[in-house]
Parts: C-alpha cells; structure tokens; sequence
C-alpha cells in the first residue's frame, strides 16, 4: 500500500516563555556572550556519583542535567578575538536552574586553542567522559580574515568539573586532512562494530562545498580516519550559499539506530546569515563505509528556524544575529529537549514530542523506500 500522509514538521515548543536559561553576567570571562552548549542528561542509578560530585554533599540525589556552554567576555584586551570559555550550569531535567558555577570549566592555553575552546559536546565513552570542541588558533596571514584556525579537539573528565585536555584529535586521514581547518566534531555515544565513531566538518574550499563528514578510530583520541562525507545542505532558492554542520550528540532510537539534531547555516541576499536546525534518521546495520551517504535513512530540513526576539537579534558586539545553532539535546518524559544558541547570544531551549518527530522520520524513510521500489 503507498504512503500518502502528507510530509509534516514537528511542533516545536519553546520553553520558559522563549526567554534565556542562561545570559551573560559578570565582568569577566563570560559577560559578553553565552551560547552554544553541550547538554548531559545524569540519571540516578546510572552516574549517581557524578552527580553527588556535581551537586555537593547537602543536595538532594535526584536526575539532573549539565550544560557545557561556550561564553566570551565583552572585551579581551591584547588578543585579536574575544577568546571563548567553557562554563558549567546544573539544571532539573526540566532545565529549571540549580547553579551556575563561578570559573570555566575549560580555558583556553598557549597552543592549539590559544584563541578560544568553542562549541563543546559532550559523551559517555568507554566509561569516561570526553568533550570535543573546536579549538581555535590563529596564523600569520596579510589577509586578516584568514588567520582564524578550527581545530577538532578533545579533552576528558571523570565528573564532568575537571577535564585533561588531549589535544588536537589525530589522524583524518584519507582525504588528506589535517586538524586544521576542521570542527564541529561530535562523538556517537557508543561504539560501532567496535569503532570510536565521530561527525566532524572540515572547511575545506567555498562555505557552500562544506559538508557533514564522518570518522572512525580505535580509541577516542585517535587516530581517526576520515570516511568522507555524509551528506550536504538542502539547496534553496532564497539563499545564496548554504552549508552544514553536527550539532548534538546523536539520540540512539534502536539499535544502531540514532536521531541527529544538526544545523545547517545559509547566506541571505546581503550576505547575512541564518541558521536552521534540522533533523537526520542515521542507520548503521546496512550501511556501507565506503559510500557513507548511506547511513541517511531520512531527514527533516528547517524543522526549527529563527522566530522569537532573542533568536533573530544579536544585540552584543560579538553576536551573530537570526541564529538557532544547538549542540546539545536529550530525551526526558517523552520529549526530546533541545538547548541551543540564540542570535549567537544566549542559551535558550525548546522541545519536541519524541514519538512526533521519530514517527515523522519513519515515515520519511518508509516513503523514500517505496520511492526506490517504484
């Protein structure tokens, strides 16, 4: 029988009135921007210690949630850029704030990252947990819009509070690549057919050549190699150029099975910006390494777009204005929660009804095969 439900969107509901769950404060490391945030669920039972750790000996034991967010301060006196931070919060699975910690969580150091550690995600991996972020550097060039660097890197943590950096990942072998020129790296939360599996997006060539690209390796820290990309934008007459990222760490749905919340960003006429999220059914049990556009079941393109005042304006100095960029997401009570970067300057969040959105990329992938059949 054909399927003839019309494609749908999911309804996307914004939490706590639209508002920020965190904005800048202070005068220091993050009283510039906040944005961009890892997201971990922690469920008692299973990291019951991490979360005694996180929460203090005189707190309730209870399910919470840590945030990872990368904050910049409003001036950085003696670097080119304001250099960003990454700040830890705790929240109730509902993202109500618990507390907000004082310093960073990670810094930037003489190196690799020297100039910013920027967009962490963060995954439970063979018993630790590692944070992969763009590291950012800067190089000696007469073009002065081309001496910012993109590092994929790493660090690890035992409690989510104190983290050993690694480095820069190595390997990316097979197409060439080197860590420079590289990010938006993000971990699958367990291993496939035994391989530590990684999203990444090197920035290689014109922004409208980038693509999400995917990468194996034996041990977390590497070394990888790259097996090419996955997939691209969806190219739309309104826009000029278009281009795609990894966002959050991939939801597992069944096995070898994983929902991915991803962005893709695109050029207005102008050449101002505006960043979507979209949404990926990724399958491992049929896939083919060497052709990795197979591990795309079905997608959902633009299910979330920029809409309320702290999504579309960037009122800070170092703001990107009509921007919804997530890098951290979980399922809770039916819901899958999505925290995200708005206008490149808070950190907002929203949901979506998990059976909703599941269903909808189910449906998309049954309608894809009967296409083939037919």
């Amino acid at each position: 029988m054909s399927l003839t439900k019309t494609l749908t969107l999911p309804n996307v509901e914004r939490l706590f009135d639209g508002r920020p769950l965190i904005s800048p404060q202070g005068d220091s490391w993050e009283s510039g921007v906040t944005f961009n945030t890892a997201a971990v669920f922690l469920k008692v039972g299973e990291h019951s210690e991490t979360i005694r750790q996180l929460l203090g000996p005189d707190e309730e034991l209870r399910d919470i949630v840590a945030l990872h967010y990368r904050a910049r301060p409003e001036s950085d006196p003696g670097f080119q850029f304001t250099r960003s931070y990454v700040g830890l919060s705790l929240h109730e699975p509902d993202l109500t704030l618990i507390k907000r910690f004082e310093n960073p969580v990670v810094s930037p150091e003489a190196g690799i990252d020297e100039n910013g550690v920027e967009d962490p995600r963060v995954a439970w991996v063979d018993g630790c947990w590692w944070m992969v972020y763009c590291g950012v550097s800067t190089v000696e060039n007469p073009d002065p819009n081309h001496r910012w660097l993109a590092t994929v890197c790493a660090a690890k943590s035992d409690d989510l509070m104190t983290w050993t950096k690694v480095g820069a990942l190595e390997g990316f072998a097979g197409r060439g690549l080197i860590p420079h020129g590289n990010k938006d790296g993000v971990l699958f939360p367990e291993r496939i057919e035994g391989k530590v599996v990684m999203l990444h997006r090197p920035l290689s060539g014109d922004i409208d050549t980038w693509q999400t690209a995917i990468a194996v390796a034996d041990l977390p820290e590497g070394p990888f190699i790259d097996l090419g990309n996955v997939h691209g934008p969806e190219r739309h007459e309104d826009y000029l150029k278009s281009w795609v990222g990894a966002g959050a760490v991939p939801i597992r749905i069944g096995k070898g099975r994983y929902l991915s919340i991803e962005h893709t960003g695109n050029y207005l006429p102008g050449m101002k910006r505006k960043y979507v999220l979209d949404a990926f059914l990724y399958d491992f049990n049929d896939w083919d390494p060497t052709h990795p556009q197979s591990l795309v079941k079905a997608r959902i393109d633009d299910f979330m777009r920029p809409e309320t005042d702290f999504e579309i304006n960037g009122p800070f100095p170092e703001s990107v204005a009509n921007v919804v960029f997530a890098c951290g997401a979980y399922v809770h009570d039916g819901w899958i929660y999505i925290v995200y970067g708005g206008g490149d300057s808070y950190i907002l969040a929203a949901r979506v009804r998990y059976d909703e959105l599941v269903a909808e990329l189910m449906y998309r992938e049954q309608a894809a095969k009967e296409a083939v059949a037919t």
